[in-house]
């Protein structure tokens, strides 16, 4: 389902996908996701991912950082695996240097992305 142009929300067998496909994600874009994600996040069934899939974003500021987290905690709260795929180098060595990393499990390839999806 499209909400905005920037974000895509898909149900796929039970887990829920977020992709985000904006070049930057400052504070306008991260409260406009934010207003469109959060709602949407409720208990799923057991053992079910709540991806976030950064393929389409090259930068992202604090703000952008800190919706991520955002999302991660209401989907964790929720159930949900949070699971990050689709960060660019930068993006990774955001992730790694803010220690969100561990917030995440990240799926470096979409091979292994479907193999927690499975």
């Amino acid at each position: 389902m499209d909400i905005n142009p920037a974000v895509t929300i898909r149900n796929q067998n039970g887990h829920v996908l977020v992709r985000i496909d904006a070049p930057a994600v400052n504070q306008r874009e991260a409260q406009a996701i934010l207003m469109h994600v959060l709602p949407g996040i409720v208990a799923p069934g057991r053992g079910r991912c709540f991806v976030i899939d950064l393929s389409g974003v090259q930068v992202l500021a604090s703000m952008g950082l800190g919706m991520c987290v955002e999302i991660r905690n209401r989907a964790s709260d929720a159930g949900y695996k949070p699971v990050v795929v689709g960060l660019n180098s930068h993006l990774a060595d955001l992730f790694s240097l803010m220690r969100v990393d561990r917030l995440f499990t990240i799926a470096a390839t979409r091979a292994q992305l479907e193999g927690l999806l499975t």
